[in-house]
């Protein structure tokens, strides 16, 4: 199987699984995912030479995947029907086949001609792409009445913090397990900053940047302590400070101060203990109040503070702080010979970090409107270390991508196919089959299963940045190299 026919049916798969989980309207958005997985990836190696052979290329492994998530569509809608789905009919199975080929082969041309434009209009051409379908996609969630946005909205703030925590374990090479305490904080400070709990009622948009700022400070605090450490020590440590985090917030709310008997400060609820802080005031923009029954809003605001961030990372990435992290990580002892200061370059690489895991905070209680202490376990960092490594540790799009796979996975897909295959145990006929609770049972381990797998696979992620590529097979041919300045190159 060469590499365009491996594209076109792993786009295809993505889709039909996607399809046949789901179902219903859902068809026509797995031809939109299947033929965009099958045009960048079909036109990808070796590239086209003209966006007319990138868009001949783009089309046949659209249809390709498209016929695949057809497939995924008829068997959900046979499923149903079969089983006597509520609202389930094959009146509508002509329509939804052929919507789902089309917009698949119609996905996979528009990225196939991009993929044929010359250098960089490839790569920007395909960042734009990328860009407007995420855009276009609350109407497209409001045209087939997916109910998806509230769903993706927390899945951009998990991106968010995954980009956060590759400055410190993708550029630095600093392994943090407590990276959700940055979350609570941030969170916590917009509670305390934006709600009746203390009567202070400031706006989100000064919320957001007080949050992100003492999120930081307290990755100094953190790193602080850490500079000697490397390695099994240091994940030690900042395990350590992922659990004091929530424990703290779970029990500050009673919390006084006294000195020589002399009480300083008097019993106060800092935090709100088990109930945590609720309600929390959400935004307004020039008169317009953000609502929970309207997600757009909310899902443009998170882009774009994605987009922003975004920006900012790779800016990091190529200054010369970012060059410091990626030499501090390859050898420390020689990153301080040559003259960097570790101290200064870790306690950065903390506190930018922390950052933007504070902007997520400061979001997500704006969004909920209530924080609560369960939602910052350390199941909430090892889902972003897993994050993080699945997509590519240093590679911005790795990350997003990772980021993207596994929170969709545990938001969206594994809930619907455990609902799938529940459904069926209770269609069966079998007593024995209708007992097992196939959702409490089964998510989490399927879920791992995924993870497992893929180390096994391919250990550097998704899209390894070309150093960690390097690393892991010292068998692949050298790569070219080209000059991005005039004391840096980098693999082209």
């Amino acid at each position: 199987m060469n590499l365009r026919t491996r594209a076109a049916v792993t786009g295809g798969i993505f889709g039909l699984l996607i399809a046949l989980v789901s179902g219903g309207n859902v068809g026509y958005l797995a031809g939109i995912i299947a033929g965009t997985i099958a045009g960048i990836l079909g036109t990808s190696e070796p590239a086209p030479k003209t966006p007319r052979e990138g868009m001949q290329l783009g089309v046949l492994a659209g249809l390709v995947a498209g016929v695949l998530a057809a497939i995924g569509v008829a068997l959900r809608t046979w499923i149903d029907v079969s089983t006597a789905v509520v609202g389930a009919s094959a009146a509508t199975l002509p329509m939804l086949l052929a919507g789902t080929l089309l917009l698949a082969g119609a996905c996979g041309a528009a990225f196939g001609w991009v993929r044929g434009m010359p250098h960089p209009w490839d790569r920007n051409g395909l960042y734009i792409g990328i860009v407007a379908l995420a855009i276009a996609f609350p109407f497209i969630d409001q045209a087939l009445k997916l109910q998806f946005l509230n769903a993706i909205i927390p899945v951009l703030i998990f991106v968010l913090m995954a980009l956060g925590l590759n400055i410190v374990v993708g550029y630095a090479g600093l392994l943090d397990l407590g990276y959700a305490a940055f979350f609570a904080i941030g969170a916590y400070t917009t509670g305390m900053l934006s709600s009746p709990h203390f009567g202070v009622n400031l706006p989100f948009w000064i919320v957001i940047w007080i949050a992100a700022a003492v999120a930081a400070i307290f990755g100094i605090i953190l790193g602080s302590p850490t500079l000697p450490l490397r390695g099994d020590y240091l994940a030690i440590v900042t395990l350590g400070f992922g659990e004091i985090v929530p424990i703290s917030v779970n029990n500050l709310d009673h919390f006084s101060l006294s000195i020589l008997g002399q009480q300083i400060i008097p019993d106060i609820d800092l935090t709100g203990g088990p109930k945590g802080i609720n309600p929390i005031n959400r935004p307004s923009f020039f008169g317009y109040n953000f609502q929970a029954a309207e997600p757009i809003p909310w899902y443009f605001l998170i882009l774009a503070i994605l987009g922003i961030s975004i920006f900012f990372i790779l800016r990091l990435r190529n200054s010369r702080l970012g060059r410091s992290w990626a030499a501090m990580r390859e050898d420390e002892l020689a990153a301080s010979a040559m003259g960097i200061d570790l101290v200064h370059t870790k306690l950065l690489a903390f506190a930018m970090g922390a950052t933007f895991s504070g902007f997520a905070g400061a979001f997500y209680g704006a969004f909920i409107s209530a924080i609560f202490p369960d939602a910052f376990r350390f199941d909430v960092s090892v889902m972003l270390l897993c994050m993080v490594i699945l997509g590519g540790m240093g590679n911005i799009n790795g990350v997003i991508l990772g980021g993207l796979i596994i929170q969709f996975a545990d938001r969206l897909f594994l809930p619907k196919f455990s609902e799938l295959v529940q459904h069926l145990l209770q269609n069966s006929g079998n007593d024995v089959l209708k007992e097992i609770d196939f959702a409490s049972n089964f998510r989490m381990m399927l879920f791992g299963l995924t993870l497992v797998i893929m180390m096994l696979v391919r250990p550097e992620g998704l899209i390894p940045s070309e150093r960690r590529r390097r690393e892991l097979h010292d068998d692949s041919p050298d790569l070219p190299q080209k000059q991005t300045s005039l004391y840096d190159t980098e693999a082209a």
